[in-house]
């Protein structure tokens, strides 16, 4: 069961285009295992198709009260499944391009590898491993962060995060997510502005990460 989800404008900027590209990844991916948010995106197409086809002024009543039924109609409860023998979800193996088996991870820290994509101007996307047990460290943001959790379960403020939630956090969070359980844990990060380190080690850190 999905207990953290994009937000309803995040929902809606993914139905109009006007998400960046990064989490509209990040978006269509979870999308890929919740249905509610799927029938969301769905509503919010329809309704924004109905004013399009009709200006404000013309627009009749009829139509803009068969726009907003959609609102109330039920869930669609099947799930689109990822790729059998593979843990993430279409969208992002299509960005990839490669088997999960060819990646080329980089080193960030021990139990911790990352895969960086490209092409994603103003945002920071990337692919994360990581082994049960590990921490990252205390860190901030300058902008936003955004991760969808693929496999494996990750707590992070008292929250457990697994497949299919999306975490956020911004400038008002010094966190430092723990992977747990026995299970490693992919998953899709999104960030906007730059990350700061926030713990004992930190200007190091912050030094490498520059």
């Amino acid at each position: 069961m999905i207990n953290s989800h994009p937000s309803t404008e995040q929902l809606a900027a993914y139905a109009n285009g006007s998400l960046a590209d990064g989490m509209s990844l990040l978006i269509g991916s979870h999308m890929t295992y919740c249905p509610a948010c799927r029938k969301s995106v769905e509503q919010f197409e329809a309704l924004a198709g109905a004013v399009f086809q009709e200006t404000p002024a013309e627009m009749t009543l009829p139509s803009l009260d068969k726009a907003l039924a959609l609102l109330d109609e039920p869930e669609v409860e099947e799930e689109i499944l990822a790729e059998a023998g593979s843990p993430l979800p279409l969208p992002v193996q299509k960005e990839l391009g490669v088997k999960l088996d060819d990646i080329r991870w980089k080193f960030r820290l021990p139990g911790v590898h990352e895969h960086v994509f490209t092409g994603f101007d103003g945002e920071s996307v990337s692919l994360m491993r990581v082994r049960p047990g590990r921490t990252m460290p205390h860190h901030t943001h300058e902008g936003e962060e955004a991760t969808l959790i693929f496999s494996g379960e990750m707590e992070d403020d008292g929250q457990s995060f697994k497949r299919g939630d999306v975490a956020m956090a911004d400038h008002n969070h010094n966190h430092h997510p723990r992977v747990v359980g026995d299970e490693v844990c992919y998953c899709l990060i999104v960030l906007t502005g730059a990350m700061r380190f926030t713990g004992p080690v930190s200007r190091a850190l912050n030094l490498l990460t520059r």
